[in-house]
């Protein structure tokens, strides 16, 4: 039984086949072990692979985090946001006091005529405008969908919205906008849970089978008729079962003759990559939250967050940590060469107080992460229809974000990777 991907998908997948005596060989191109869960940790300093949190509900997946991460931080998360000068509570529309009035009696006019006769909704545009009128949608979301998806509103469909964010009544728009002290159940996410040492892949450790693990083995072709993989360093290894979580492109890519249908599909396929600059600060006084979004398409990053804030083991004693996250796709270029963006990034966290000044950062770098978010454009469902069948017809089980293509947190990448194991282990005689 092979396994591509190393994840909280692969790793779940692995965990629940061996349980059941089946023989599993997960195959990961990195050195280590977690996928986007990974955590490095530098002269004190821990990082996740962008911002992570776990804030699920499924008790299983609860279960199984206690027993990666045996001590948990509980956060009551606190989140802000930054727009041309002034920071708003989150989220954002329930919070627009402080801002210009005309701004505000503009946001409040057309929210109030958009409840009033509801629109028609096809793509994310229509439904932010649809939810909070042309104003607030122009200004806010479609500006963060440029910087975080690298695409305009028009392009998305509104598959991946769920819950994500908060369709406010008129009357939590007025009050928001009268009061700096309106409160309510605004988000999907207001306490979660973090590991108190180790970073967030902690939660993954109780997935571990430290012998059914194959790092550094980047696969590059698959055969389905004589059931091979290949591997970048030149050797292959055969399989009688195959669940892969790596990117749905790059599998189809790697696949000896697959359709020219499928392929093209594939190519149709968009995710943004990101720049995640780290940052180690002398002092841990930076914030009083746990992370902010930026809408001001100036300033190069659209997300900050703070790990030391999640643990304080995060970082040494007295000493604080940044992670900014600046996105990038063909739609959208970085702002500037990626090996610039560390000196960029700190003159912008000082124009907005977040430094106080260069002087205060013991250490910076930058890491590069090609696959980050799936976008969810208007040419992904008709592509995954061409896709996905006859990825099943070939016999490959596809699990995690990237295997199949959504948005998933780490509890559905969980779960996902569990589905995949018991439909491997249905097809067994």
């Amino acid at each position: 039984m092979a396994i591509i991907g190393s994840g909280f998908a692969g790793l779940a997948a692995a965990d629940a086949l061996i349980s059941r005596d089946v023989e599993v060989d997960v195959y990961e191109e990195r050195e280590q072990w977690g996928g986007h869960a990974h955590s490095i940790e530098r002269d004190g300093f821990t990082f996740d692979e962008g911002p992570h949190v776990s804030f699920t509900t499924d008790e299983n997946v609860k279960e199984l985090f206690a027993r990666g991460a045996r001590e948990v931080e509980q956060v009551e998360a606190r989140i802000t946001n930054y727009f041309h000068g002034h920071w708003l509570e989150h989220p954002a529309q329930c919070h627009l006091y402080g801002l210009d009035p005309d701004l505000i009696s503009r946001c409040i006019a057309d929210i109030a005529r958009e409840q009033a006769a509801p629109r028609a909704v096809e793509t994310y545009a229509d439904w932010c405008r649809a939810r909070f009128g042309d104003t607030f949608a122009e200004q806010f979301p479609f500006a963060y969908t440029r910087k975080y998806w690298t695409v305009e509103a028009e392009m998305l469909s509104t598959e991946w919205v769920g819950s994500r964010i908060y369709p406010p009544k008129l009357e939590e728009v007025v009050r928001g906008a009268l009061s700096a002290d309106h409160e309510g159940d605004f988000h999907y996410l207001s306490e979660c849970r973090y590991p108190r040492r180790g970073g967030y892949q902690t939660f993954a450790g109780a997935l571990v089978h430290e012998d059914a693990l194959r790092l550094g083995s980047r696969v590059v072709g698959i055969d389905l008729a004589n059931t091979l993989l290949r591997f970048a360093d030149g050797s292959a290894r055969p399989y009688d079962k195959l669940i892969s979580t790596m990117p749905l492109p790059e599998l189809i890519r790697s696949i000896d003759h697959a359709p020219e249908d499928v392929r093209r599909a594939a190519e149709e396929l968009l995710c943004t990559s990101v720049v995640l600059v780290d940052i180690a600060v002398s002092r841990s006084e930076l914030s009083e939250h746990h992370w902010f979004y930026v809408y001001d398409e100036g300033i190069s990053f659209s997300r900050v967050s703070f790990p030391h804030m999640l643990s304080p083991a995060n970082a040494p004693e007295g000493c604080g940590a940044i992670q900014v996250e600046v996105y990038h796709s063909p739609h959208r270029r970085l702002p500037c060469a990626p090996e610039s963006l560390p000196t960029r990034v700190v003159e912008e966290l000082v124009r907005l107080n977040v430094l106080a000044s260069p002087g205060e950062v013991m250490w910076v770098r930058h890491r590069e992460v090609p696959y980050a978010n799936v976008v969810f454009d208007l040419r992904r469902a008709p592509a995954l229809d061409t896709i996905l069948p006859w990825v099943r017809d070939a016999g490959i089980v596809l699990a995690g974000r990237y295997g199949e293509w959504g948005y998933h947190w780490t509890d559905d990448a969980t779960r996902s990777g569990w589905q995949a194991a018991q439909h491997v282990l249905e097809a067994m005689p």
